[in-house]
């Protein structure tokens, strides 16, 4: 099969070995795969990636580096078989799913991590059955791929307990950002404070629900939420950005005794000073996991149309253009999300076509 291959520290367009579904298993043929922050954190800083994922002993996230690798985990897929012991799945059949795989030893792999289980961004993939969600027939395929990103946003928002009567403030606005600005608004959470730097997704932002936008560089959102807030409310605030320093300067900015859940992945050393949280009697939550069911609640999200899904897709590549893809995540203005699509060639990124 053809897939964009991570060797040796450059992605090159090959064939690989098609993948063979074990047990409770199915393989699947990609339809759309979304590029992710974490793609090119295990991209350009994979020694990083992977001594965090051995000292935190999270071996879903360990691969060979020595070895292809296809990265992708924002899914959507078309059924081509099922493994032994699965039912329920047809032929052709469209799904997205939690990119979850279990070894032969019964370890817990993420799809696009692991050397064994080859992601999206090659042209078949195995699943694991139990993670699989069907996609209704009216919803495309790519726009059902945004289902991963955005779930990480409402899933932390359920996470996070935040509710009708208090605040928050998210800090970055890519798509697990405004996951979070459509959880909390689908909760009552007034007012919501959005701080994102690049205009484009300001604008998603506020497509998404938020009550105030603000540009960084021209206000800062805690100044906007002294002047908004009641006296008293309780504020949660969701760290989406990753930017290294970020959260000390949250701890210092955040009024006391209110909630910060860490969701953007600072992939580097960073520094902050604790005795200013615990003097402000902080609640903090590092947040790699979600409740479960807030992944198919968030298709549903997707396909009653109160989640628009497709407005974060501004770009589309073929193998041959993942390499510069991944690069314009450097750039959050260029683009929100890039979808990478089988049919597509050459190395230049398309305008989307959703309908395909």
């Amino acid at each position: 099969m053809r897939a964009a291959v991570l060797r040796n520290g450059h992605f090159v367009v090959d064939d690989i070995p098609e993948p063979t579904p074990g047990p409770g298993q199915v393989l699947v043929e990609t339809v759309a795969c979304g590029i992710c922050g974490s793609d090119l954190s295990a991209y350009k800083h994979t020694a990083e990636f992977l001594q965090a994922s051995i000292d935190s002993d999270t071996p879903s996230f360990i691969f060979d580096p020595n070895a292809d690798l296809v990265l992708g985990h924002e899914l959507a897929a078309r059924v081509i078989r099922t493994g032994p012991g699965v039912d329920g799945f047809t032929e052709g059949q469209v799904v997205v799913g939690l990119p979850w795989a279990l070894d032969t030893g019964g370890t817990l792999r993420t799809i696009g991590y692991s050397n064994q289980f080859p992601g999206g961004f090659g042209e078949r993939m195995v699943m694991q059955a139990a993670a699989l969600v069907k996609v209704p027939d009216h919803v495309p395929a790519p726009v059902a791929a945004l289902t991963e990103p955005l779930a990480v946003g409402f899933g932390n928002v359920a996470r996070s307990g935040a509710e009708k009567g208090g605040g928050a403030i998210v800090i970055g606005s890519g798509p697990i950002g405004l996951g979070a600005i459509g959880g909390l608004i689908e909760r009552g959470v007034a007012p919501v404070i959005v701080s994102e730097p690049s205009p484009r997704r300001r604008e998603l932002a506020r497509l998404f629900g938020a009550h105030i936008v603000v540009d960084p560089a021209e206000q800062d959102p805690f100044d906007a939420w002294r002047a908004a807030a009641e006296p008293g409310q309780p504020l949660t605030v969701f760290e989406c950005s990753g930017k290294a320093g970020m959260f000390n300067d949250v701890l210092y900015k955040v009024p006391r005794g209110a909630t910060v859940m860490l969701i953007g992945v600072c992939m580097t050393m960073d520094s902050f000073r604790p005795v200013v949280g615990i003097y402000k009697d902080l609640t903090v939550k590092m947040c790699l996991t979600y409740p479960p069911e807030q992944y198919p609640a968030t298709l549903r999200r997707i396909a009653e149309g109160t989640v628009d899904a497709a407005a974060l897709v501004t770009g589309e590549v073929g193998y041959g253009g993942v390499a510069a893809a991944i690069e314009t995540l450097k750039h959050p203005d260029d683009h929100v999300k890039v979808l990478v699509r089988p049919h597509l060639v050459g190395d230049s990124v398309h305008t989307p076509d959703l309908t395909r």
